[in-house]
């Protein structure tokens, strides 16, 4: 069974979605949330998401994910996450498909500041590779 999963923060990065399910993942397509703002997590190189009129959460759609695969990243989102359906476009289609959004209790832990990818993949995740 295939489970669409639309990622926002560091599951993009391939090496580790890979790291989480424990197996190889097709490449994600490019695709967009909107009205929803990705936030950095208070102390975290980890962002969230909430609705947020006006803002567009780019990420990836990973669209052959297994049951298995799910159970996985359910363990490693933890907590603070839910798994939701969402509404993602990609360049040719929309899609509804999973989503973990951080759960409304916890947005007091997302700061104002917007969650960068690029200053994630420059500095959080080479700082991360060289522990």
């Amino acid at each position: 069974m295939q489970n669409p999963l639309f990622c926002y923060g560091t599951l993009m990065v391939p090496e580790i979605i890979n790291r989480v399910v424990q197996r190889s993942v097709q490449p994600g397509i490019p695709a967009e949330l909107e009205n929803f703002g990705c936030f950095k997590v208070r102390q975290q190189s980890f962002p969230g998401i909430r609705p947020t009129n006006g803002k567009t959460t780019r990420g990836m759609l990973y669209q052959e994910l297994t049951t298995a695969d799910i159970e996985h990243l359910d363990r490693y989102e933890g907590y603070l996450y839910s798994r939701e359906r969402v509404r993602v476009s990609t360049s040719t289609n929309d899609h509804t498909v999973w989503c973990y959004l951080i759960k409304p209790e916890y947005y007091p832990e997302l700061l104002q500041e917007m969650w960068d990818y690029q200053h994630f993949l420059n500095v959080d995740l080479a700082n991360l590779n060289r522990r």
